[in-house]
């Protein structure tokens, strides 16, 4: 499948989320299926009128779609079958976490494997929207401390690219819901997709589902390989690749460090992860090695995807669950279980979170929308948002991080493919144009999801495709070359996506899955290795969700 098809696809999967739901999307067919659909393969054509489809059962599982109109050319046909166990040599769950679709919570074990789809198209489709999905579960399925989503992979192989994920789901009983959305979608003839709709574990209390193991249906004839994709040019020579040397080891004591004052200082760092539960944690400035917090807080939240502090040290936490979005807050000092100061719900999807330095609202990305919402300082229960940037002059293509630089400019990350940043002046609203946006197959992006601007300018993405920090000059637009780019060695903590920050020195914060936040001196494009390492059993850091740095 070409990059451009990638782009459409990623977003019916964001309004799929079930592996079925998968299967459906190709489908496309008028409505011609019984209400039980066999479990496979099967061949149907497909009709330009759409409408509601049974999909092929499995192990328990049924579902149905509802298709939208499409341009399939006469005499179109879509191949799928189902099972509750992937094909041999087919990629595993741990890869899942590596999509250029939303990003998921940190699972108490490994995604679960529920049920798989493999789909094909005799004629490539253009559909003008995405379907929606209701997915019924196998009598008994417990749901309680689940989430469940779906991976799409290009091809059976072990090594086949892991083209997005979407969810969680919306759980009623045991039906699934996924709804659809506006944004057409492209299925390429010639190519074999793997859906797998998964389970994530989101409590320690959690029961695996028992579920019945069944072998593969059989699959559809391979169709002919579709050619390969081109990949996009390289950067320019003159791009600096920071060459990693090796990581000091640092072993300072692990005393504990002193308990917060009223108010925090500059530099305080909050860190969001995962380890038995959501936990996060403040750090004093210069905080080094195996130090304890500040304060440790644990959170009752399902889903976090991020975490942002003002001024007065309190810290919010945007998280995403089937219900959409809620963004908690609380005050400097607490500690422990503390109960959120308050509670702000809505209906979108958020994942991006950050303070605006010049207003002190809080601005939040819903990337399955492709909005950012601005709010009032202590905006609590359905508060609505102040103002709203959406539209599509926007360029927004599943926004996922924003960040703001000095002259209160907002900038977000499009985490779609190999993605994009664009750049608002401050105080844009509506369907705003950018004034700037860094694009292009020079650019090095390549799946991005994080994002920070440093006082001179300079902006920073943490890409989740490729492993990198790639670095870009003050004013950067277009199809740019980065000034630099962090990579490999000693930054093997970029494994999964990297979660970065610059604070008012400009050294970068980056914290990954190594369970430890790496800080650097401002980067110039230089050999360098971390000036300072926060890591060890007193830090109580786990696996990375969030951090963000006291302005």
């Amino acid at each position: 499948m070409q990059r451009s098809s990638l782009f459409l696809t990623f977003a019916l999967y964001g309004a799929i989320a079930a592996l079925g739901g998968c299967a459906g999307h190709a489908t496309g067919a008028g409505p011609i299926l019984p209400t039980s659909a066999p479990a496979g393969p099967i061949s149907l054509p497909l009709t330009r009128a759409g409408g509601p489809f049974a999909l092929p059962t499995a192990g328990g599982y049924s579902g149905s779609m509802q298709l939208p109109a499409n341009n399939a050319p006469s005499g179109t046909t879509m191949t799928l079958s189902a099972s509750t166990s992937a094909p041999v040599g087919a990629a595993t769950p741990q890869v899942i976490r590596r999509a250029r679709g939303p990003r998921l919570p940190q699972a108490v074990a490994l995604p679960t494997v529920l049920f798989v789809v493999t789909i094909q198209v005799s004629q490539s489709v253009t559909f003008q929207s995405a379907p929606g999905f209701s997915f019924q579960l196998p009598a008994g399925m417990s749901t309680v401390n689940e989430s469940f989503f779906v991976a799409l992979f290009d091809g059976e192989g072990a090594q086949a690219p892991l083209l997005t994920t979407i969810g969680p789901a919306s759980i009623s009983g045991s039906t699934l819901n996924f709804s659809g959305n506006a944004t057409p979608l492209t299925l390429d003839a010639g190519t074999t997709y793997l859906a797998e709709l998964y389970e994530v574990a989101t409590g320690p209390t959690a029961t695996p589902s028992s579920l019945p193991s069944s072998s593969p249906s059989a699959s559809p004839s391979p169709s002919p390989s579709a050619s390969p994709t081109a990949s996009p040019s390289a950067s320019p020579t003159a791009t600096p690749t920071v060459a990693p040397t090796a990581t000091p080891t640092a072993s300072p004591s692990a005393s504990p460090t002193a308990s917060p004052s009223a108010s925090p200082t500059a530099g305080t760092l909050y860190e969001l992860s995962y380890g038995s539960s959501y936990t996060f944690g403040a750090f004093a400035p210069g905080a080094n090695g195996n130090v304890a917090p500040l304060a440790s807080y644990s959170a009752a939240i399902q889903a976090p995807t991020g975490i942002a502090v003002d001024a007065t040290g309190r810290a919010y936490v945007v998280a995403y669950g089937p219900a959409g979005t809620e963004i908690f807050s609380y005050a400097y000092g607490a500690s422990g279980n503390a109960t959120p100061s308050t509670t702000l719900t809505t209906d979108a999807h958020g994942w991006g979170l950050a303070i605006d330095p010049a207003t002190d609202d809080l601005v939040a990305t819903d990337a399955n929308n492709n909005i950012v919402e601005y709010f009032a300082p202590g905006a609590n229960g359905s508060a609505s948002p102040l103002k709203t940037i959406s539209g599509a002059n926007t360029g927004f293509n599943l926004p996922y991080q924003v960040a703001f630089d000095g002259s209160d400019n907002i900038y977000v990350v499009n985490g779609n493919g190999f993605g994009s940043v664009v750049e608002f002046a401050a105080g844009a609203s509506g369907n705003a144009t950018p004034i700037a946006t860094i694009a292009g197959s020079a650019t090095g992006l390549d799946g991005p999801e994080a994002i920070a601007v440093d006082s001179t300018g300079r902006v920073y993405v943490g890409n989740s495709a490729n492993d990198t920090i790639t670095v870009y000059a003050p004013g950067a637009n277009g199809n740019v070359a980065p000034s630099a780019v962090i990579q490999g060695g000693t930054y093997d903590f970029l494994i999964d996506q990297a979660i970065i920050a610059v604070d008012a020195s400009n050294d970068l914060y980056v914290f990954g899955r190594s369970n430890e936040i790496e800080v650097f001196a401002p980067v110039t494009g230089s050999p360098q290795a971390p000036i300072r390492t926060i890591t060890g059993s007193s830090t109580g850091i786990a696996a990375a969700e969030g951090v963000a740095i006291v302005p």
